[in-house]
């Protein structure tokens, strides 16, 4: 047994790891998969791994926190028998301490009345959805803290 060899060979495994996580957790990828990630969980409804990636200080422009949006997100997305979300990225942008992603999302499925309506009025949206992000103390912890779309009214019924 060649000690040498083994060493080198660990030491080769050991660098390639290590590039790999640095390529890995380079911010703009970190955003990116979280926000794949993150839209993957709400399009299964799977309201534990969505809660995951939305910060505990969230708050958007309608005055919501995280535990009303995961509230009316079940309550909403309870009305798709099958439903397909797609976001496709138009900008990117990073700051020191966090990202924003803008993404037109388009929803194809069926349901209910109810969800045909939100099928519907989400592909009529010409302006791309705003995903705040933030980085946390780990380079692949980032969390949602803010969500906005600037045509979307919310309350009302007849809105355009």
């Amino acid at each position: 047994m060649d000690f040498r060899k083994h060493g080198l060979l660990g030491a080769s495994v050991l660098l390639v790891m290590l590039l790999w996580c640095a390529w890995l957790w380079q911010p703009d990828r970190q955003i990116r998969l979280h926000q794949r990630n993150f839209l993957q969980a709400v399009e299964s409804r799977n309201w534990e791994r969505a809660a995951e990636f939305i910060d505990d200080g969230y708050s958007d422009r309608w005055g919501h926190d995280k535990a009303f949006v995961l509230r009316e997100a079940r309550e909403a997305f309870r009305q798709f028998i099958a439903l397909d979300m797609q976001g496709e990225e138009v900008d990117l942008s990073r700051t020191s301490v966090g990202g924003t992603v803008l993404t037109r999302l388009s929803m194809r499925g069926r349901g209910g009345p109810v969800g045909e309506w939100v099928i519907a009025r989400v592909n009529a949206l010409h302006e791309p959805w705003r995903f705040e992000w933030k980085r946390g103390s780990w380079p692949w912890n980032w969390t949602l803290v803010r969500m906005d779309q600037a045509e979307l009214v919310l309350g009302e019924t007849n809105a355009q």
